[in-house]
């Protein structure tokens, strides 16, 4: 069974070879240059290669040092139990609900997209979202959650909208 230390050791090569292909199949994108800025259609995933790229290496690192350190008897015993010797745990069933309702919503923002507009949907989605992910002492603040998912999303359209020149679903209020 691999140890903790070889499973980030080989997620993170594995990370880097996707982020390298990435970066490539990027530089391969042919792009408009309509944009005064300059940004094209392959800047994000050029930025996106990067990040994926320079994270993995940090999780490289952190898997060779955990490597190096001799783990002492006491210590492990003692602080943090063996999560890896263990059989893997079962989801519960309020996690498979949370999965396969957060799978359904994904799919009804994209049916709903088209239909109520990129403001709209968007604040639909991250408001239900974030109230799904939240317990329920916390769901009292769905005032302040729709308000924050409402900025965001006028936020987004607006740097898409504006800033990259990108249309957008309107929908309803268009």
């Amino acid at each position: 069974m691999l140890k903790r230390y070889h499973s980030d050791v080989y997620a993170s090569i594995a990370l880097q070879c996707l982020a390298v292909l990435m970066f490539v199949a990027s530089l391969r994108m042919e792009t408009l240059t309509i944009l005064s800025i300059g940004v094209g259609s392959r800047f994000l995933p050029l930025l996106m290669a990067v990040a994926i790229f320079l994270l993995s290496t940090l999780l490289l690192l952190g898997g060779l040092k955990k490597k190096a350190e001799p783990a002492s008897e006491a210590a492990s015993a003692l602080d943090i139990p063996d999560v890896d010797a263990k059989q893997p745990q079962q989801k519960t069933s309020n996690e498979k609900t949370t999965v396969l309702a957060t799978s359904l919503l994904l799919i009804g923002y994209v049916v709903a997209l088209p239909v109520l507009g990129f403001i709209l949907a968007s604040t639909l989605y991250m408001a239900v979202q974030s109230m799904m992910m939240t317990n329920r002492q916390k769901k009292r603040f769905f005032v302040i959650v729709l308000l924050i998912s409402f900025a965001v999303s006028v936020l987004l359209y607006y740097v898409f909208r504006v800033g990259f020149n990108l249309m957008l679903p309107i929908g309803l209020f268009g």
